[in-house]
């Protein structure tokens, strides 16, 4: 009996002979004709490819569809087709240019400081193998099995967990791959017991052998014994029963005691946070930041990937991205990131280009900050038309029906929300930790902050001013910014009115839980609100 130890993906215990992928090796007997003909084979199989990644996508849903997606937005992105095309022009054969291209972009996003982001380069590597198969006459057959098995690979591209029947999948064992890879997102979605990163070919060994695939403890034991069995499924057991509180409530729809259906959206800064998001019960994303892609001067392929990425973990719900405010994390007073903001044209271009490209790819909202009255709005719609006009000059899709909102984060923002809306946002989103913290001076010259309570008067008016305008207007309207000290202040706003909120998912199910045991049929656990304020 061998024990290998890896990393946990998905918890579960398996137990099951072990059938290896094998992928054979490709570029043999490779003739390389005159460009024009590369380029042909090149766009022909381009075609083949995308059209069976449209076939699988149709048998698809939530993750597993937008996974798809994202290898089809590949094979269609300008910079990864002018790559192959000034290789072939060079005289390259078209197979040998795409596996180039597939190191080239495989590379950059393995240089992305994001271990998730980083992971997307197997989403490269797996659309680059299926054209490259097509050019070199590959049959892209599935596994036949006969029995349900676990399966091992060096590393899993999401096309072999596609091409399987998950009826015949016990487990997944890998050499490599991480608990970030999209093959470690499946495994979750489905259910599917997995440990991966066992060692270089650690499973070569493995094949044809029974084995216990531990999901708890990250162990693969090979011809375990009946106690093994027993202890693994006994730690299943007390697992599962911690967990089933949680889960439970993260399956269930947020609603107050007298039925009042609430929202509950989560921010985050990458698409493994939208997953983790996800599993909490996130109702949408309220809030990406992109303050990071900035600081990083991210390309607008790198941003379009990004947000493609994060469309993806979000399993067709909806995502708003928050366009870049590189002041909004620190202690720098609201002016100068207010005129940061107005400095930052060139990033706002590239990253509003790369945003019309993604929208096209699921449910995209876009939300600006640091707008601090209409006249500044009409400035970033001015540049979202100059952006829009030059990717139809590019020929390259977008979508020109992306909808913009607002931030509202300063009291200028808040005393002309009306104006705001009026020029053409399209929904509002009330960040109170900001509000809090620039309508009470929460901001000292020495950078530290302090904290007032988030339903402070002054503030509380602010929020029942926007939301009345918003209502007026018929536009939606959220609260964000919600941290962990001013979830008590939550009970009040949802009093006033407000039934749509956003927070770390690492709280969103203390605030459900908060939410689901009020009546609002009855009195307050706070203080009455204060009559004079109007509520929303």
């Amino acid at each position: 009996m061998a024990v290998l130890k890896g990393i946990k993906v998905s918890s579960g215990v398996a137990v099951g002979p072990v059938v290896r992928l094998d992928r054979g090796i490709v570029g043999l007997h490779r003739i390389v004709s005159d460009p024009f003909r590369e380029r042909a084979l090149y766009e022909a199989a381009i075609v083949l490819a995308k059209d069976e990644l449209r076939r699988l996508q149709q048998h698809s849903q939530g993750a597993d569809a937008d996974i798809l997606m994202f290898q089809i937005a590949l094979l269609e992105d300008e910079s990864f087709t002018n790559e192959i095309g000034d290789y072939i022009a060079a005289g390259a054969g078209s197979a040998a240019a795409v596996e180039r291209a597939e190191k080239i972009f495989a590379a950059r996003l393995n240089n992305v400081d994001n271990e998730y982001i980083r992971q997307r380069s197997v989403d490269v590597r797996d659309a680059c193998r299926r054209v490259v198969d097509i050019l070199d006459g590959r049959p892209r057959q599935k596994l036949q099995l006969t029995e349900p098995v676990i399966i091992a690979a060096d590393l899993f591209f999401p096309s072999d967990i596609f091409a399987i029947d998950r009826d015949m999948i016990l487990g997944l064992i890998a050499d490599g791959d991480s608990d970030t890879s999209h093959a470690a997102i499946m495994s979750r979605t489905m259910g599917i017991p997995a440990v991966f990163n066992l060692g270089k070919e650690a499973t070569i060994g493995l094949k044809g052998r029974e084995v216990l695939l531990d999901g708890l403890s990250g162990t693969v034991t090979s011809e375990p014994t009946p106690d093994d069995i027993v202890a693994a499924n006994h730690r299943l057991a007390l697992f599962e029963r911690k967990n089933r509180k949680q889960h439970a409530l993260a399956r269930k729809p947020c609603l107050t005691r007298d039925g009042t259906r609430v929202a509950l959206f989560a921010s985050a800064s990458t698409p493994e946070d939208i997953e983790n998001a996800m599993h909490a019960g996130a109702d949408a994303i309220g809030l990406v930041r992109t303050e990071q892609l900035l600081l990083d001067h991210a390309t607008e392929a790198q941003q379009y990937f990004r947000y493609i990425s994060c469309l993806a973990a979000a399993a067709g719900k909806t995502v708003a991205v928050r366009t870049g405010d590189v002041g909004a994390d620190d202690a720098a007073p609201w002016v100068e990131d207010v005129r940061r903001a107005a400095e930052n044209r060139r990033l706002l271009r590239t990253q509003i280009t790369a945003l019309l490209r993604a929208g096209t790819r699921g449910e995209l909202y876009v939300m600006l900050p640091m707008i601090t009255g209409p006249e500044e709005w009409d400035d970033v719609m001015q540049e979202v038309e100059h952006c829009k006009e030059h990717l139809e000059r590019r020929g390259v899709e977008f979508d020109k029906d992306l909808e913009f909102g607002c931030l509202i984060e300063i009291p200028a923002a808040a005393l002309v929300a009306d104006q705001i809306i009026d020029h053409g946002a399209k929904f509002l989103a009330i960040d109170i930790d900001d509000l809090v913290r620039y309508t009470l001076a929460a901001n000292t010259k020495d950078g530290s902050r302090r904290y007032g309570r988030a339903d402070a008067p002054a503030v509380r008016r602010l929020v029942n001013m926007v939301c009345r305008m918003a209502k007026d207007r018929n536009v939606p309207v959220f609260m964000c910014g919600v941290k962990t000290n001013a979830l008590p202040a939550m009970e009040t706003y949802l009093r006033d009115g407000i039934h749509a909120y956003c927070m770390e998912a690492a709280i969103l199910n203390d605030l459900k839980a908060k939410f689901m045991d009020l009546d609002l049929n009855q009195a307050p656990t706070q203080e009455e609100p204060d009559k004079t304020l109007p509520t929303a």
